[in-house]
């Protein structure tokens, strides 16, 4: 079974940063009074780092969060270079650490981004493919899961499960427990991250049909959902 993405502390980092950049250019040195708004501004912008996190959670995909984060970082670095490029603030040694200190966060939340060009890990869904087909799937490619629908389960499938953790769903194509376990709740609760992976479904045109209705109601994107015969899987 998978495991669900662990949040990431990048934005959060980032708009640390911001935060403390955006302090810098409110009060740019000692000596200058203190002023609340610079204290109000940095807590929002922290503040913003969180929701920016919390949001991305309640997203379905992958690619809506990294447009999310980097539309962030977009929006902190040009808040930063607005304030930093207004004559009317003093430069000093409290601007210049500010930059500093903007930068290392800017650098590190770039760092912990994940790169949006990374292949996405694989599910297969099927029935009916020749057990050494599936073994050849699964042994290929270890960021893959594989569902696959049996009747009656054989050793070499037992196997299988026992190795590379195929998830077996007995029982015959109208079994109510077997499509139970193929619907969106049954998909979702097997494969939490069912969301971000690149959907493979091979079978008869009947189980590809029950199968694509599920991930519809997940919200499976159609670009990630592949559908092969049994042969070509």
């Amino acid at each position: 079974m998978a495991s669900e993405a662990k949040a990431n502390p990048g934005p959060v980092l980032f708009w640390c940063g911001v935060a403390v950049a955006e302090f810098g250019a409110i009060q740019p040195g000692f000596g200058y009074p203190w002023r609340p708004t610079a204290y109000a501004a940095a807590a929002l912008l922290v503040a913003l780092g969180f929701v920016t996190v919390k949001a991305a959670d309640y997203l379905r995909t992958e690619e809506a969060r990294q447009r999310l984060r980097l539309g962030g970082y977009l929006a902190g670095a040009l808040l930063v270079a607005h304030e930093f490029s207004s004559t009317a603030y003093v430069t000093g040694l409290s601007r210049a650490g500010s930059l500093i200190l903007y930068a290392m966060a800017a650098v590190m939340a770039v760092r912990s981004h994940h790169v949006a060009g990374t292949p996405r890990p694989t599910l297969l869904i099927a029935t009916g493919l020749d057990p050494a087909a599936l073994r050849a799937r699964l042994e290929g490619a270890s960021d893959t899961v594989a569902v696959y629908r049996i009747e009656r389960a054989t050793d070499e499938l037992r196997d299988l499960e026992a190795r590379h953790g195929l998830i077996l769903v007995e029982g015959a194509e109208h079994d109510p427990r077997a499509k139970e376990r193929l619907s969106a709740s049954g998909l979702s609760r097997e494969i939490p991250d069912i969301a971000e992976r690149d959907v493979v479904v091979a079978g008869p045109r009947q189980f590809k049909r029950y199968v694509r209705g599920a991930l519809s109601r997940l919200a499976v994107p159609r670009s990630q959902i592949h559908f092969k015969s049994r042969q070509k899987v």
